[in-house]
């Protein structure tokens, strides 16, 4: 009879093992219609993470997927439907956001059915967001902060435009998040220390200003100080596929009730603004798969 019971606990430990389906999904936030490069490049990591599993002989996964939380298609929900038509059971999803925001870890949560607030529900639906109803068990991994991939690509983004570090100052605009900021403080941190220990180029400050709606106001000072204290400045963004010098180019500031192109407050400055973010680049495929790696071997 013992060995009758363990024979079917085996079989049915078989069969569970056998009708699991992984898959690995990639939200990223989404750009309207107009920024098309942004999304391209998001959606071109779909392909990318495949082939590095592959090349690294990472097995469990059946699907690979990016999803867009806004704007533009594939929308979250829409993949979710085809995981369930393709009998996913289990999903990992990695939010491809630079460190914990509101976005990371309210509204994703919410559109995916982890977690619920009228408010918040309420609110996605007035953008068209439609929320995930499903069966499939979701885990939810970390933002890019985690293992700092980025750190090492601005580094390079700076080297590229880098000319005489002992001159050069050194300032980087990102999102940031005032519920987060501590934690945005400490990325953008340790990102400017590395640079500077890798590069010569002794002055680094730092400015969040949302995707540019406050660079008017948080990103001009820290530019401007810098520019007095060293003969070139170097800016760089730590945004996924958003450069800083499309910002800079298309920033307002408003005197005395007049609209000025911010970019007039440079004039005479010897100031660089990087014209690309993180992507495109390997490594955040590599990390990406990395996460991938120890989830699925947990």
């Amino acid at each position: 009879m013992k060995k009758l019971i363990l024979i079917l606990i085996v079989l049915f430990s078989l069969n569970s093992m056998a009708q699991e389906k992984n898959a690995l999904l990639i939200i990223a936030h989404g750009a309207p219609a107009i920024a098309w490069k942004w999304n391209k490049q998001v959606l071109e990591i779909e392909q990318q993470v495949k082939d590095v599993l592959k090349t690294n002989k990472i097995i469990g996964y059946d699907e690979v997927r990016v999803a867009l939380m806004e704007f533009t298609k594939p929308h979250i929900a829409d993949v979710f439907h085809d995981f369930e038509k393709q009998g996913i059971t289990d999903v990992y999803a990695i939010p491809l956001f630079i460190a914990p925001s509101g976005h990371s870890i309210f509204d994703i949560p919410t559109i995916l059915g982890l977690s619920y607030d009228k408010k918040m529900a309420d609110g996605l639906k007035e953008e068209n967001i439609d929320i995930v109803d499903t069966d499939i068990k979701i885990t939810v991994g970390p933002t890019l902060n985690y293992e700092n991939v980025m750190k090492d690509i601005l580094l390079d983004n700076v080297k590229e435009l880098s000319q005489n570090p002992s001159q050069e100052a050194l300032v980087i605009l990102a999102h940031g998040d005032k519920n987060f900021m501590p934690i945005w403080k400490d990325i953008t941190n340790e990102t400017g220390n590395y640079i500077l220990a890798n590069t010569g180029i002794d002055y680094f400050d730092k400015g969040f200003v949302e995707i540019g709606q406050s660079f008017s106001t948080d990103g001009v000072s820290p530019i401007l100080k810098a520019a007095n204290e060293k003969n070139r400045v170097i800016v760089i963004g730590m945004y996924t596929s958003m450069g800083v010098k499309q910002m800079a180019e298309n920033s307002v500031t408003v005197i005395m009730g007049h609209e000025m192109k911010t970019k007039k407050m440079f004039k005479n400055k010897n100031i660089v603004f990087a014209e690309k973010g993180l992507l495109p680049d390997k490594r955040i495929s590599e990390w990406l798969v990395q996460r991938a790696k120890e989830w699925i071997e947990k």
